[in-house]
């Protein structure tokens, strides 16, 4: 999982879900409301899976995302639009433990947001490295930003 400003959606904030599987890896990119759909059913879905629950058939939507848990496979499918990775119960019991971490992360990423905008407008016009403004997020990297910036044109 990772949080991060994705240039080609216009430096929104999203989360990457990735998944190795035979033949490579994969991986989804969440909106912060699919986040929050998916912190909505993810203690009902941890019960079902980690702590020995019923095994029950739990279905969390919300547009285009889904989140399914399988009674026979004691595992729950991550969807975006068509596409999928699969969660085992341990990789449900470590997002379950962690998720308030990816949460936060979001949250500070959305407030900077206007910062970042602003810095990479100001860099995408510069030929050297760009200081931020002096009252920018401390929580943006921004040599690492700005690496990117160089890398991305």
């Amino acid at each position: 999982m990772s949080v991060g400003y994705y240039p080609a959606r216009d430096y929104q904030p999203l989360v990457e879900f990735g998944a190795i599987r035979r033949g490579g890896s994969k991986s989804l990119i969440l909106s912060d409301e699919q986040v929050a759909a998916l912190a909505d059913c993810l203690p009902a879905i941890r019960d079902s899976m980690c702590v020995g629950g019923d095994r029950f058939v739990i279905k969390c939507e919300s547009g285009n995302f889904r989140l399914h848990t399988s009674k026979r496979h004691g595992s729950a499918r991550l969807f975006v639009g068509t596409e999928y990775i699969s969660l085992t119960t341990l990789d449900m019991d470590y997002l379950v433990r962690v998720f308030h971490i990816l949460q936060q992360k979001l949250r500070d990423y959305i407030i900077a947001l206007s910062d970042v905008v602003s810095y990479v407008t100001s860099s995408l016009t510069s030929t050297t490295y760009v200081e931020p403004q002096a009252n920018a997020s401390t929580n943006i990297d921004y040599p690492h930003l700005y690496e990117e910036l160089v890398t991305f044109v």
